[in-house]
């Protein structure tokens, strides 16, 4: 069977720009979690409407990302609007109010000069920050929460070297 000629422009989504900047790989299934959790918390749809809901992002993704892969946030904002051209109002209500905290978090992490590779809470980050993260001579933080517990790994694992032998 012969696919017609639009067919052949869209390119499947492979890859994902990060709020960091790097390109990772697309995870489906991502989507579809987060799709699961807006449908559960409203009690307005189960595991295989978020399936077929994912594949409708999916498609709207391709069709609109031909040339480049989406940012994280293009995937979400795709993601609301087939929520909401679904008339699954509840749910994309949910989801944005879910991205909306997210935000904030990330921001309050800034905020205190923590890039947080590792999604820790907001008070979490502020005893990292104080106490454990390598800090320049001003004061300003030098390093990951992820980079403090390999700088830690690397540490211990040297001194287990020397007196484990």
């Amino acid at each position: 069977m012969m696919k017609n000629k639009k067919d052949f422009n869209i390119m499947k989504i492979k890859k994902v720009i990060e709020r960091d900047g790097r390109v990772v790989k697309f995870e489906k299934e991502k989507v579809t979690l987060a799709i699961l959790k807006a449908l559960k918390a409203t009690k307005t749809g189960d595991e295989k409407l978020a399936r077929k809901l994912t594949e409708k992002v999916v498609k709207s993704l391709e069709e609109k990302f031909k040339d480049k892969p989406p940012h994280v946030e293009e995937i979400q904002d795709v993601v609301e609007e087939v929520l909401m051209k679904e008339h699954l109002t509840k749910a994309a209500k949910a989801y944005i109010l879910y991205r909306q905290r997210r935000a904030d978090l990330r921001e309050s992490k800034r905020l205190i000069g923590v890039i947080d590779d590792l999604k820790l809470s907001v008070n979490a980050a502020k005893v990292l920050e104080r106490r454990y993260l390598l800090k320049d001579e001003k004061g300003n933080v030098i390093e990951t929460p992820k980079q403090m517990f390999r700088r830690v790994a690397r540490t211990i694992a040297k001194v287990e070297k020397i007196y484990n032998r």
